[in-house]
């Protein structure tokens, strides 16, 4: 019962709520990725510096980067130290200047539509507790992404307004209702999962593909 309501929860509110957990396994930061197509991922995040963002963009490391052709091509978890494709243009070398010197990586889906997480830190190897954890809360987490969430047609139309970056107000005189009543629709949404603003719900709507 608790992995079935976990799963119902909207994706971004899973998210945030494991940020806390992710961050204190991954003391380095973190790189998340859901359901990379060919027009590129639905959901893209990192916690990485800036530095090593910057560095790992500009250089198209991701070409090279072992730990993550390994989660583009496998499904499971793995610590770095575990994958043994080579790393002939060492990026993971270049990745220790950072700080990223332990770390592991988690992947789920299929080739056409994977989804990939890492995690780093500076001192030693995630513990078998700690890799549990983190693929129990990714694979939870990618079947949040990857379940369409329920809205009404009123609710996305006033969803929609809000994307468009309409105001409230704009968006019940566009729709020809009362503010009050747009406001309504935009609380029970909110409240349906446990969101607790509009742009957070906005956001949710966008990442489902339910609006544009």
């Amino acid at each position: 019962m608790v992995a079935r309501a976990t799963r119902k929860l909207a994706a971004a509110e899973l998210f945030e709520r494991s940020l806390d957990m992710v961050a204190r396994i991954g003391t380095e930061g973190y790189f998340v990725m859901v359901n990379h197509v060919r027009m590129g991922p639905e959901f893209i995040q990192s916690s990485y510096s800036v530095e090593w963002q910057t560095e790992y963009d500009l250089n198209a490391y991701h070409l090279r980067d072992p730990s993550f052709l390994w989660g583009l091509t496998n499904n499971g978890s793995r610590r770095w130290s575990e994958i043994t494709l080579p790393d002939a243009s060492g990026v993971m070398k270049r990745a220790r200047r950072h700080g990223l010197i332990f770390g592991a990586v988690f992947s789920c889906g299929m080739q056409s539509k994977k989804s990939v997480l890492c995690v780093a830190r500076d001192d030693r190897e995630l513990s078998d507790e700690e890799m549990a954890a983190l693929a129990s809360w990714f694979d939870d987490y990618v079947k949040a992404c990857t379940t369409k969430l329920a809205f009404s047609e009123k609710e996305l139309a006033v969803l929609q307004c809000l994307a468009n970056d309409m105001t409230v107000e704009r968006a019940a005189a566009h729709l020809n209702i009362s503010a009050s009543a747009a406001k309504a629709r935009l609380k029970t949404a909110r409240d349906r999962f446990g969101v607790k603003t509009n742009t957070r719900i906005v956001a949710m709507a966008l990442r489902s593909h339910l609006i544009a």
